[in-house]
């Protein structure tokens, strides 16, 4: 009887060390996964009305860059870019250029590993249009 006791007892410790480590390497995954891409909140500037998002994806040493920005006007092009620095101090020169949003939407791969982008002081700036590039619409810091 004692026997089967400790049997039992030492069962149990090791399905829960078991589920344990099957628990931390879950959580290895999830961090990995993480350090993979990077979402950015575009913020609404100038009264737009247009706010969104933009999903930074490694893609070995560059970047794919997912920009999601509704709410502008039907068949206007805008142009968007990644900048130097804060948005609230941003370089009006843009160091990325990345395709302008069309219907809410803009693809683009960037010759730069998103480490670098994440490491560093970069902001995503669109403006309302190319006509009116001096008007900007969103900003949103990469971190």
């Amino acid at each position: 009887m004692l026997k089967r006791s400790r049997r039992r007892r030492a069962l149990l410790a090791l399905t829960i060390l078991a589920l344990g480590l099957g628990v931390a390497a879950c959580g290895d995954d999830d961090d990995a996964a993480s350090a993979e891409s990077v979402t950015v909140t575009l913020a609404e500037l100038t009264d737009s009305g247009q706010s969104g998002t933009a999903t930074l994806s490694a893609s070995g040493s560059q970047t794919d860059v997912s920009i999601d920005l509704p709410g502008g006007a039907e068949g206007v092009e805008q142009p968007i870019h990644i900048h130097q620095d804060t948005c609230a101090e941003l370089d009006p020169a843009p160091v990325f250029p990345l395709s302008n949003v069309a219907d809410g939407v803009s693809e683009t791969t960037i010759d730069v590993a998103l480490e670098e982008l994440v490491g560093g002081e970069f902001s995503i700036n669109g403006h309302k249009s190319a006509e009116e590039a001096a008007i900007y619409v969103v900003c949103g810091e990469i971190s």
